[in-house]
């Protein structure tokens, strides 16, 4: 008998390919990945996990035994190897953020659904140990009624080396753009409720070469609660003066309660004393280890639960939709910080067609 598991293909070398290499190998059955292409560590990625490297995006999307492809490859080129992607007939799983923006985002959904493939966006954050076990606890009424969330992402310079990474070029979006993708998608999940309306301001205080690399941002949400984003790269090497120092902070008060939940360590609070906590060993300090077992974990969940889904012949639980919800938000905060007005949901048709334009067509409510 033929091996029958599903067939994985990966476009782009960097960190995240290694990261689905690992997650494909080691925490994901019925998976395997057959090929990687593009990038220029390509041959060395496909070499260490036994698989080949083909020479073009189009060589591997022509393999018969690819049956999925895992986009991980810079923001600019999501369109146009998603559309390559879906007209080869594979499976997409993008890596996020989906696009650069909402016309992007309808191109991509678009071309899947002609072509009647499967369509996915990477959102790690949904699949964090202590995400998961906070939203599980909002599930279960711990909390009572959300009233207000807390996204925090601070780190000294945006945790890579000035001038060696490819989103500080030109064409690939701000900084919200990339780790507001993130944090978008969690107000979303937590929350159950959509953005009505949202303000943002940016600021750049230490000439980084990606922009916005200061953002203070409030959505209020269709259920009323509010939540306010705050995401510093301007921070000195010493990090944030208080809290856990990690880079991925979330605080959410309810009407009976509170959750407190970073990387490593989640707090529920009822009344005025701690009732539960949890904390497992940190893969992110003192140092980072890109290849710990939590970290790879926090992408093959999600690859596991697509994999399932295919064989179900059941759509995935993250849609393409709720990539294109992360980026509609993450556009009208960039929108909102380039007017200096508050924007509302949905954007307005003239505002949806490019990251980083700012035209007064969106835009609404006061002056700040």
């Amino acid at each position: 008998m033929g091996d029958t598991s599903i067939g994985f293909g990966i476009l782009g070398s960097g960190n995240m390919a290694r990261v689905y290499g690992d997650a494909l190998r080691d925490q994901v059955p019925d998976a395997r990945l057959v090929a990687v292409a593009l990038g220029s560590r390509a041959g060395s990625l496909a070499a260490e996990f036994g698989v080949t490297a083909e020479p073009t995006a189009e060589a591997l999307l022509a393999r018969r035994d690819v049956d999925v492809v895992v986009i991980a490859t810079p923001h600019s080129t999501h369109l146009p190897l998603s559309l390559q992607t879906a007209a080869a007939g594979k499976h997409v799983y993008l890596e996020k953020p989906m696009a650069l923006n909402v016309a992007e985002c309808d191109a991509i959904i678009g071309a899947c659904r002609s072509a009647g493939v499967q369509l996915t966006i990477a959102k790690q954050t949904r699949h964090m140990q202590m995400a998961m076990k906070a939203k599980e606890l909002i599930d279960e009424g711990r909390i009572g009624e959300i009233r207000y969330l807390r996204p925090m992402s601070i780190i000294a310079g945006m945790g890579i080396a000035a001038g060696n990474h490819w989103s500080e070029k030109p064409g690939e979006g701000d900084a919200f753009l990339d780790w507001g993708s993130h944090c978008c998608d969690a107000i979303r999940w937590l929350s159950g409720a959509e953005p009505v309306r949202v303000y943002a301001d940016f600021e750049d205080f230490t000439g980084l070469p990606l922009s916005g690399t200061t953002a203070a941002v409030q959505f209020r949400l269709s259920n009323k609660a509010i939540a306010q984003v705050l995401m510093c790269y301007d921070v000195p090497p010493s990090g944030l003066g208080a809290g856990t120092g990690r880079n991925n902070q979330y605080l959410i008060v309810g009407s009976e309660g509170s959750i407190f939940w970073d990387l490593d360590r989640i707090d529920l609070v009822t009344g005025n004393r701690i009732t539960w906590s949890w904390d497992l060993p940190s893969w992110t300090l003192p140092d980072f280890k890109p290849r710990d077992p939590r970290r790879i974990g926090n992408s093959a969940r999600q690859v596991q639960a697509f994999v399932e889904a295919l064989r179900d012949g059941r759509p995935p639980a993250i849609t393409g939709a709720d990539g294109r919800a992360a980026i509609e938000m993450a556009q009208a905060t960039t929108l909102s910080a380039a007017t200096h007005r508050a924007v509302d949901f949905p954007l307005a048709a003239g505002s949806a067609g490019s990251a980083g334009s700012a035209g007064a067509s969106g835009a609404a409510g006061h002056p700040a």
